[in-house]
């Protein structure tokens, strides 16, 4: 199992990068039969290329990194806002870069074999909910 590693750059601003292998199998564990994210044959009938990951799959390494960066406040005072605009599918590797500034980051999620962006957004700490 890949879930490859965690480069910090420390600092003012730090920046924080964790790469995770999407594998076929780790794809299904999360999704229920019978669609595109866990049956390849309803992938392909759909004319998608091979099994379809899902956001937070996608997502799941930015979120590991903004957890280590804040900790316990991440999970009571958190928020993260990311738009999706690019399809992951079985067997692909991603790359999610975190840089943050203070209580404040911007996320970029890669394909490593391409170096296509999938997801990018921001994210805040603000220590206590709803202090946004």
């Amino acid at each position: 199992m890949d879930v490859g590693r965690d480069v910090y750059t420390g600092g003012a601003m730090s920046e924080r990068t964790r790469t995770l292998t999407l594998s076929a199998e780790r794809l299904r564990w999360y999704s229920r039969r019978g669609n595109f994210h866990a049956d390849p044959d309803v992938a392909r009938n759909l004319g998608l290329p091979d099994l379809v990951a899902q956001g937070m799959q996608v997502a799941g390494p930015a979120y590991g990194l903004l957890l280590d960066e804040w900790g316990d406040e991440w999970l009571t005072g958190g928020m993260i806002e990311l738009t999706f605009v690019g399809m992951v599918t079985a067997d692909e590797t991603v790359e999610a870069r975190v840089d943050v500034d203070g209580d404040d980051a911007t996320v970029t999620v890669t394909g490593v074999g391409d170096g296509r962006v999938r997801v990018v957004g921001r994210a805040a700490c603000r220590g206590t909910p709803g202090g946004y």
